[in-house]
């Protein structure tokens, strides 16, 4: 079994960053372990994001994603107007959930993918 962490790779060519979610995490610490990351980026507000939870054993609540958009917020500060994030996860809540993670992060544009590859390809547009 391996450990329950998070990862993030960054392609400079695509503009684009991924981050997996691995095993059981809570989401604070999914939080602080994101930010700690993406802040390090030079002007990573001006990239599109994947978020791959395929492998999340975990529930990320609902105020916890409203911490992560006010983090994230503060960081951007309106820069990310137009960029991209695509979900990738077949939790049947994390799809239900697209309308009010959308309105937590108003700056981005949100899908939702079952299917990774879909995900890429349309941040990839």
């Amino acid at each position: 079994m391996s450990r329950s962490r998070i990862s993030l790779t960054v392609d400079e060519d695509l503009r684009i960053w991924v981050v997996r979610y691995f095993g059981q995490i809570e989401g604070d610490e999914i939080n602080d372990s994101l930010m700690d990351q993406l802040v390090r980026i030079d002007q990573v507000w001006t990239y599109d994001n994947l978020i791959d939870m395929r492998r999340y054993d975990g529930t990320v609540l609902v105020g916890e994603i409203e911490e992560l958009g006010q983090r994230w917020a503060e960081h951007a500060r309106g820069r990310d107007l137009g960029c991209f994030t695509a979900v990738n996860s077949t939790d049947p809540l994390v799809k239900a959930r697209m309308p009010v993670t959308q309105s937590l992060f108003p700056s981005r544009n949100l899908a939702h993918f079952d299917n990774f590859e879909e995900g890429l390809e349309w941040l990839k547009h």
